[in-house]
């Protein structure tokens, strides 16, 4: 049987694993990205990584999904603001060192196709995911085709403004959706609310560290702060994802990434909010959709 490999390259580490036609991941890898790190210890980790699978399974091509700007023609990474590239040639380097064929697009799309060929939004022509992570990513399905704009850059979902007198974003934008959606902006929330309430359950929680989950755990102890704190971040979400449901009148919404992990603990904060018929749904493919989507690049299925 042939394999392709698919590599997610996210703001905090990069997974990769072989897949095989039946869209099952097999022997799955991770490696952290983390601050400091450099564009050279990405390539060379996923070259190394991708080197113990090709030992392993017969491969016969390598896809990778990338945060930040990715021009797919040229199969570079233009601009990532949570990673260190910068016009890095990612797929000349991987066909160098591997000797098969690779190919890239953004991170958001690769989870879109994945979803849609496989997971919560296969069968739907008209759909959206959002990736909560780090940052917010996205893409677009319109007519059953990937909306990839004239630069390639379409689908960055998490840069629409909230509010045009708020926090400063990466992007050279201010009141970024993901400035208040993201799952570092739920940790900002959280590390605030400790602060402030240094006695609360919440507190309590985060001396595990903080993390995306700490305000859900706080929560499932009765904590009223945490409470009250994921109730806000609830409906910031929900505002934003309203805006895109009026915008784009997608069949379906797909919320993948990190924060997604709390499945129906982040459903019932976003449901009372929703507007319209558009359903919401979590991911059906776990943390693993970016890597199925990777994994078919320069297929039918990423068109």
């Amino acid at each position: 049987m042939k394999y392709r490999i698919g590599v997610d390259i996210g703001g905090t580490s990069v997974k990769l694993a072989a897949v095989d036609s039946e869209y099952i991941v097999h022997d799955k890898l991770r490696f952290p990205t983390g601050e400091g790190c450099t564009s050279e210890f990405i390539i060379n980790g996923i070259i190394e990584n991708c080197k113990i699978l090709m030992e392993k399974y017969d491969v016969e091509a390598i896809g990778v999904g990338s945060a930040g700007r990715v021009d797919s023609a040229r199969g570079m990474v233009l601009r990532a603001g949570n990673l260190p590239f910068k016009n890095e040639p990612v797929v000349e380097k991987l066909v160098k060192a591997l000797g098969v064929p690779a190919f890239i697009d953004n991170d958001g799309t690769c989870a879109l196709i994945g979803e849609k060929t496989a997971g919560a939004c296969k069968g739907c022509e008209d759909a959206l995911i959002i990736t909560i992570g780090t940052g917010i990513g996205g893409a677009i399905l319109i007519g059953d085709r990937v909306v990839r704009g004239h630069n390639n850059r379409a689908g960055e979902l998490g840069h629409f403004i909230l509010d045009r007198n708020g926090v400063d974003c990466e992007c050279g934008l201010r009141g970024c959706f993901e400035r208040y959606a993201s799952a570092t902006a739920l940790i900002e929330m959280t590390e605030k609310a400790v602060l402030e309430s240094p006695d609360s359950i919440i507190a309590d929680e985060a001396k595990k560290g903080i993390n995306g989950k700490t305000a859900f755990d706080a929560k499932d102890r009765g904590c009223p702060v945490a409470i009250s704190l994921l109730d806000e971040y609830g409906r910031v979400l929900a505002d934003g994802l309203n805006s895109l449901i009026h915008i784009f009148q997608p069949q379906a919404i797909v919320l993948s990434g990190g924060v997604s992990n709390q499945g129906e603990g982040l459903m019932s904060l976003v449901r009372p909010h929703l507007f319209g018929e558009c359903k919401v749904l979590i991911t059906a493919l776990k943390g693993d959709g970016g890597i199925i989507g990777a994994s078919l690049l320069g297929t039918p299925h990423s068109t």
